[in-house]
C-alpha cells in the first residue's frame, strides 16, 4: 500500500539521520531499539477507520475516471460509424469536442491522482496524524529508555537477530491507547551476563559468610572443650 511505504520511507529516513549524527559517538556503545510498524498501525481502530475511509474515496474518483473514459471511448466509435453520414466539418466539430472531454478528463485525473493531488491532501488529513502520533510514541519511548535510534523491523531494513527486549512495538501501542503511564514506558535493560555476575558474586558472599561462620563456630566448640578438661581436672585433684 504506497501510502504505508510513504510513512515507512519517512520513518527509514529517521533512522538514517539518527544514525548519522551519532558517528561522532562512535566510541559510545549505542543502545539500539525496533518497532514493527505494520503490528502498531493494524492494531489501531482509528487507523483502520481512516484507511477505510481513505480507500473508498480512492476506489470512488479511481471509478469516476474509468466511466468516463468509457463514456468518450463509446462516443469515439459512434462517431467512427457515422463517419460517412457526416460532412468533415460536422465530423471535425465531433472529434474536437470528444478530444476536449479526453484533455478533460486527464486534468481531472491529475487532479486526484497527480504529484500533489487530492490522494495526498486526503492522506494527509485521515492518515497523518496518526502516523505523526505513533512517531511521537517511538520518540518518547525512545528518549525515556535512551535509545540512540529505533528502527523499523516491517521495513526493507535486513534482520538477522534481534533481542526481544529491545522491540518497543507494544510499548508504543499502550502509549497511544493510553493503557500505560508515563512513568511505566521503561524497558528493564539489565543485562543477562551482568545479572549473572551479580547472582556469582552474591554466591561467593555467602559461602564465605557460611565459612566464617562454621570457623567462629569451631573455635567456641574448641574453647568449651578446653574449659570443660580444666574444670574436670579441678575436681579429680579433690578427689
Amino acid at each position: 500500500m504506497f501510502k504505508l511505504d510513504f510513512f515507512k520511507s519517512k520513518f527509514i529516513y529517521l533512522i538514517c539521520l539518527l544514525f548519522f549524527s551519532n558517528l561522532n559517538h562512535a566510541q559510545k556503545t549505542l543502545r539500539i531499539g525496533y518497532v514493527n510498524m505494520d503490528y502498531i498501525l493494524e492494531n489501531l481502530d482509528d487507523y483502520k477507520t481512516a484507511t477505510e475511509e481513505y480507500e473508498i474515496r480512492l476506489n470512488m474518483w479511481k471509478k469516476e475516471i474509468s466511466e468516463r473514459e468509457v463514456e468518450i471511448e463509446n462516443k469515439l466509435k459512434e462517431l467512427e460509424i457515422q463517419r460517412p453520414l457526416l460532412t468533415e466539418t460536422l465530423y471535425n466539430d465531433f472529434k474536437e469536442e470528444i478530444d476536449f472531454e479526453k484533455e478533460q478528463l486527464e486534468l481531472y485525473r491529475q487532479k486526484r491522482f497527480g504529484p500533489n493531488g487530492d490522494w495526498v491532501a486526503q492522506e494527509k488529513i485521515l492518515i497523518q496524524p496518526i502516523q505523526d502520533e505513533v512517531l511521537a510514541a517511538v520518540q518518547l519511548i525512545a528518549e525515556r529508555n535512551k535509545f540512540d535510534y529505533v528502527y523499523d523491523k516491517s521495513s526493507a531494513i535486513v534482520t538477522l537477530y534481534s533481542e526481544k527486549k529491545y522491540d518497543i512495538s507494544e510499548l508504543v501501542l499502550k502509549s497511544i491507547l493510553r493503557q500505560e503511564k508515563l512513568e511505566n514506558l521503561e524497558i528493564d535493560f539489565t543485562d543477562n551476563l551482568i545479572q549473572k555476575r551479580r547472582d556469582s558474586l552474591r554466591k561467593v558472599n555467602e559461602l564465605r559468610k557460611e565459612s566464617l561462620q562454621r570457623k567462629r563456630d569451631s573455635i567456641c566448640l574448641l574453647y568449651t572443650s578446653d574449659a570443660a578438661d580444666e574444670g574436670l581436672g579441678v575436681d579429680l585433684g579433690g578427689r
